[in-house]
């Protein structure tokens, strides 16, 4: 007896080691159900190492972003926030850190304002100077014109007007001077608070180089864990479709399954069961399709079970062979008529259950049986002449 279609294969792709055995053979099973488990305790712990290091990147990138943006506080995704102990540990450290960062540029902040403040004292210290200047030169300037008119009219020596010229040059330098260095204090001023205008744009940078490089890690641990997550799906074996658990191939608790290795075939359910029979090539001239024969379940009870009428319904084109050793032979099917399944009630049919077939051919004589073989020698004797 033969499922008139394929039988189902249960296989693993990575194997591994039983921890369940949860059907027999016999079974009717639907799609989906589970029929085995497969020990998942190093999945497990691989899964577990990559969600702390997924955990531990998805709060280092929302700290990133937090420095990044200027903000205050880190927005956490909210399973970051979960009541677990590790998971507090790392958030807990990724939020000093990143007030640790906050901390730093305030100070940084404050040490050139600082600086400015500083600056620009020096600044109005010059200008207070450079007033006292202005108002100094022009005094001398006055004196200096009056000497000029007296030296003019030769009331005063030469010495004493190149004296008071030399004092308003002297003055004209210092005030050059002045202008010089409050020109230089406030191009310092400038330098400073484009200084202070950096410490936030260099943090932002930094954040932004360093969050490329932790999205590109994130993406690989979902890759990989995804990956492990596929692997743990499949430690629980399910049946690919409705039917009947036929044949199993694993039996012990512990045992090593190999990668793509059946651990049982399924009947499909509804599949019809046909009669499949092997017909020796030395009497294949004596059947046909349609040829009437006679069935013999010869896994039950002989004396309750009849033999049931049939016919032949499928011969093969070709010879085919089970093995190296075995002789060739012909395939053929036989269909039990309808009117005789009703004689079965009762009684479960199941695939490989073996089958007696007896096929009703020609009729012969006793004189025709025994000369036949005598006829086909002389007939072949002919041929070869």
């Amino acid at each position: 007896m033969q499922v008139d279609q394929n039988l189902k294969q249960v296989q693993h792709l990575d194997g591994g080691i039983v921890s369940e055995i949860l059907v027999r053979e016999g079974d009717t099973v639907s799609e989906g159900q589970l029929l085995f488990r497969l020990n998942d305790t190093q999945t497990r712990a691989e899964r577990s190492i990559l969600t702390a290091q997924i955990n531990e990147v998805e709060a280092r990138r929302a700290r990133l972003v937090a420095d990044r943006d200027g903000q205050p506080e880190i927005i956490f995704p909210a399973r970051l926030t979960a009541d677990d102990p590790a998971l507090f540990e790392v958030v807990t450290g990724e939020t000093r850190l990143h007030q640790g960062n906050l901390t730093n540029r305030s100070n940084q902040r404050q040490q050139l304002e600082l600086g400015i403040l500083q600056i620009n004292d020096e600044v109005a210290a010059l200008k207070a100077q450079r007033d006292a200047l202005v108002d100094e030169l022009v005094l001398v300037e006055e004196s200096y014109q009056r000497i000029k008119e007296l030296h003019e009219n030769g009331l005063v020596e030469t010495p004493r007007i190149e004296e008071a010229k030399r004092e308003l040059v002297q003055l004209r330098g210092r005030l050059g001077e002045l202008d010089a260095n409050i020109a230089r204090s406030k191009s310092r001023i400038s330098e400073v608070q484009m200084r202070v205008l950096a410490i936030d744009e260099v943090a932002r940078t930094e954040s932004q180089r360093e969050l490329v490089v932790v999205e590109s890690r994130l993406q690989e641990l979902y890759d990989r864990l995804a990956a492990v997550e596929d692997r743990l799906l499949r430690t629980e074996i399910r049946a690919p479709i409705a039917g009947r658990i036929n044949e199993l191939s694993v039996f012990t608790i512990g045992g090593v399954v190999t990668p793509a290795e059946v651990l049982a075939t399924i009947v499909p359910e509804g599949a019809k069961l046909s009669i499949e029979v092997q017909l020796p090539i030395t009497s294949i001239d004596q059947v046909y399709l349609g040829q009437p024969a006679r069935v013999k379940f010869s896994a039950f009870n002989h004396r309750t079970t009849p033999e049931l009428a049939a016919k032949i319904s499928y011969i093969s084109a070709a010879t085919t062979v089970a093995g190296p050793d075995s002789q060739p032979f012909y395939i053929g099917n036989v269909e039990l008529l309808p009117e005789e399944m009703a004689q079965l009630a009762g009684l479960e049919l199941m695939p490989g259950m073996p089958v007696e077939i007896y096929l009703t051919t020609q009729g012969q004589t006793a004189m025709a049986y025994f000369s036949r073989p005598l006829i086909d020698q002389y007939e072949r004797a002919l041929r070869e002449e």
